[in-house]
């Protein structure tokens, strides 16, 4: 049975003075195979740069730009990476007409359904997570020096942090130069009815992953979960809380309507 997609998203500034996170949700319609697609795309401005916020919208708005104008594509892989290129390559020349924007840039997590696959492709620390089974499943790599440090560690060796890296520090980031670290798998993750997918920015952090499940168990629709989530994190209330964006896609099988029968003359002539 093919899919359809309930999509809810919204956002908080939380301790900042304005919006850094841009994003952008299209339910696509079918391709030409007649499958249901949809794309999400969700970019969060880099701090300490005053433009973060115009790197994070023009990002969004040019990957959906490029990524719609190739849609339908049967190398999906290719359209975003091609997509991400464009957006990276347009921060570079804003920066080339604009250089008081030199140090802008964003990390993107962009999220692409057709029918029950998904693909993604995301630079930086936002998250794409997959809910199944009460179980959090993190889909995208985390490009960040504390996820670098742990992977460093699960394989056994011994890393010393060095100083004045914190855990939060960017490894890789749409600033308009060569991108160092890309995630973008060829092959796409199979959904089943009853999935649910999280595409946040790094402001999520404020709650473990225990607290994600939780909060998203007790919420039966999409539109409840970005509630309960958010909500949550501003009660929270820790200290510099970034913004935090979140876009919650169900998945769901698509009821097939069945055609009413037409009514026959016969039975016209038996009303009262």
């Amino acid at each position: 049975m093919s899919a359809e997609f309930d999509i809810a998203s919204d956002q908080i500034d939380g301790a900042r003075d304005y919006q850094e996170d841009a994003f952008m949700v299209s339910q696509l319609g079918a391709n030409d195979a007649g499958k249901h697609c949809a794309l999400v795309i969700m970019a969060d401005g880099m701090g300490g740069h005053a433009a973060g916020n115009v790197a994070s919208n023009m990002v969004v708005a040019t990957f959906n730009k490029t990524f719609q104008g190739a849609f339908p594509s049967k190398n999906v892989p290719e359209i975003l990476s091609s997509s991400l290129n464009r957006a990276n390559q347009q921060i570079h020349d804003s920066i080339s007409e604009t250089p008081a924007l030199r140090g802008m840039g964003c990390t993107m997590v962009s999220v692409y359904l057709e029918d029950k696959n998904l693909w993604w492709t995301s630079v930086g620390d936002s998250h794409l997570y997959l809910i199944r089974d009460r179980e959090l499943i993190k889909q995208n790599a985390d490009h960040s020096y504390g996820a670098y440090i742990d992977l460093m560690e699960e394989q056994g060796m011994d890393i010393t942090t060095q100083q004045g890296m914190s855990r939060n520090m960017l490894m890789s980031a749409l600033t308009g130069d060569e991108i160092s670290s890309i995630d973008c798998p060829k092959d796409p993750v199979k959904l089943k009815e009853g999935d649910r997918l999280i595409i946040a920015s790094d402001g999520l952090d404020s709650l473990g992953s225990g607290a994600i499940i939780q909060y998203s168990s007790w919420s039966s629709t999409a539109r409840e979960c970005v509630y309960a989530l958010l909500k949550a994190v501003e009660e929270a209330n820790k200290i510099n809380q970034d913004n935090t964006t979140v876009i919650v896609v169900d998945i769901k099988d698509k009821v097939k309507v069945e055609p009413e029968a037409p009514v026959s003359k016969e039975s016209l002539s038996k009303v009262p």
